[in-house]
């Protein structure tokens, strides 16, 4: 059973689908649909905003008779389906003391997973405080950085972790052989969010150097240089899902900036652009360049003025980008980093546990 939001494609119902692709029967519990009443901003009076305001504050602040009715309704379909194995996915709405009568009343065992870090700074404590809890008596925590391996130990006295890198999913991450002209076509584009970093420094260095660049991604408005960006680029807009790969394969060079709020250094992204066949230039990390070696795989950069030059040098050579492109494609089908892989490895766990 897999538990969790299921609002993104690419998260659980891409995990739940890959679980059921290697062979597993696998059963959803989706809470999103609890909320769906707060998803459409109403228009008009009190009696229209009041649902409105009741679902998105407890959903915000996790707090409740809906939360209250997700856990008492997932504890009763778990007990109607008896699963082997309950998978929760960033658990941020299911209560410890759940945790704990699922296993009592299923004798199943309980994996918890978090591809943000909750010991981090981008969302307030109280935002993780259900999923914490959940460590109190899930079987294993699958983690998304080496560093909460150490942080569950250290500040939670919690040991049955293990790092389950992030995937890419071959549906919709893959070469396009002829890319259609449209508005995504251009030598450097960057696919992703704002973060009040260092990222501002890198587009900016771009725009000096007058390179044909896209930026695409939300919430690019909180940069206090939002305004000089739209007068050189445009509006900035998100990139549908449907339409994300097809991004990818429109540029020579498609950038990766890394979330330091969220302590990461790789990303999906950085998985996604070589399964695309694009050439990756990404902010370099010692995890990155295990992954995919520099000058080989993928290339990095350290500093605003080596992107620059990286930038300038590649499109300088087109054979050269388009054999590291290719090589690092064929490093990412020989490592194994499609979802499926990740399911294989959760069921092995899973099988070693069970022993």
């Amino acid at each position: 059973m897999v538990v969790g939001d299921f609002h993104a494609a690419m998260q659980e119902k891409a995990l739940a689908d890959a679980f059921e692709a290697i062979g597993c029967e696998t059963t959803r519990f989706k809470w999103a649909p609890y909320f769906k009443d707060y998803l459409a901003r109403p228009s008009r009076g009190f009696w229209d905003w009041w649902p409105w305001f009741y679902y998105r504050v407890q959903n915000k602040f996790l707090f409740g008779p809906v939360l209250i009715r997700i856990n008492h309704d997932l504890v009763n379909f778990a007990s109607e389906v008896t699963p082997d194995l309950i998978f929760i996915y960033h658990g941020t709405h299911i209560f410890g003391r759940t945790v704990s009568a699922l296993k009592r009343r299923t004798k199943a065992l309980v994996f918890l997973y978090n591809n943000d870090d909750p010991f981090g700074r981008q969302y307030p404590r109280y935002f993780w405080r259900h999923f914490l809890a959940q460590t109190s008596f899930a079987d294993y925590a699958l983690v998304f950085r080496k560093k909460n391996v150490d942080d569950y130990k250290a500040k939670l006295n919690f040991t049955k972790t293990a790092v389950m890198l992030p995937d890419y999913i071959e549906a919709f991450n893959h070469p396009i052989e002829i890319v259609p002209p449209g508005p995504y076509l251009c030598d450097v584009s960057f696919v992703g969010h704002y973060e009040h970093d260092d990222r501002d420094d890198y587009i900016l260095e771009i725009l000096r150097n007058n390179f044909n660049f896209k930026l695409f991604g939300p919430n690019w408005p909180d940069s206090p240089f939002y305004d000089f960006y739209r007068s050189r680029l445009g509006e900035i807009r998100n990139v549908p899902f449907e339409e994300y790969n097809l991004a990818l394969n429109s540029t020579k060079i498609a950038l990766v900036f890394l979330s330091k709020l969220n302590s990461d250094t790789y990303t999906r992204r950085c998985l996604e652009i070589p399964a695309a066949g694009t050439f990756m230039l990404s902010t370099y990390t010692d995890d990155l360049n295990r992954m995919f070696k520099e000058g080989k795989e993928a290339e990095y950069f350290r500093t605003t003025e080596e992107m620059a030059e990286k930038i300038k040098y590649y499109l300088a050579h087109d054979d050269l980008r388009r054999k590291i492109a290719a090589a690092g494609r064929a490093r990412l089908l020989k490592d194994g980093h499609e979802t499926k892989d990740r399911a294989r490895q959760v069921i092995n766990l899973y099988r070693h546990l069970h022993q």
